[in-house]
């Protein structure tokens, strides 16, 4: 897991194929929603916040960029153990039923988070003092 600000995206675009274009989709029009593009799936929200449930997910072959650009949201993870030896669903995804915290983040407006291949986590997760859902940008990076 990467955490950063969104003006640093730029700097890991060496080692993370694809990760120019999705700096690129913070200057396109806003439309909620998922769509796909050349080496990317977008999804736009402006969700409710959810209470932790103890699901996680990972992307078994693709790398997971999550950027806040309003509000804030509480993320946690799971240990990428976890995940290995699981069958993806059809959409490349794998699910984690009741996986402990390893690790949590309250990601503020600008922050970015990136998850590679197979390593866990949730996001959205509703806290006491969260006053609005987030405008988040995620967007899963094919190799």
């Amino acid at each position: 897991m990467i955490y950063d600000t969104i003006d640093h995206i730029h700097e890991y675009a060496s080692v993370i194929d694809h990760l120019d274009s999705a700096g690129e989709q913070l200057h396109t029009p806003w439309v909620v929603g998922t769509q796909a593009l050349e080496g990317m799936h977008i999804r736009r929200s402006e969700d409710e916040l959810t209470p932790f449930s103890h699901r996680f997910k990972a992307s078994k072959d693709s790398v997971t960029v999550h950027m806040v650009l309003s509000g804030s949201e509480l993320v946690a993870t799971t240990y990428h153990e976890l995940s290995k030896g699981k069958k993806p669903d059809g959409n490349g995804h794998i699910h984690i039923e009741d996986g402990p915290v390893a690790a949590a983040l309250t990601l503020r407006e600008g922050d970015v988070v990136i998850f590679m291949p197979s390593e866990p986590y949730c996001l959205g997760i509703e806290t006491a003092g969260t006053a609005s859902p987030p405008r988040t940008l995620t967007i899963e990076l094919e190799k």
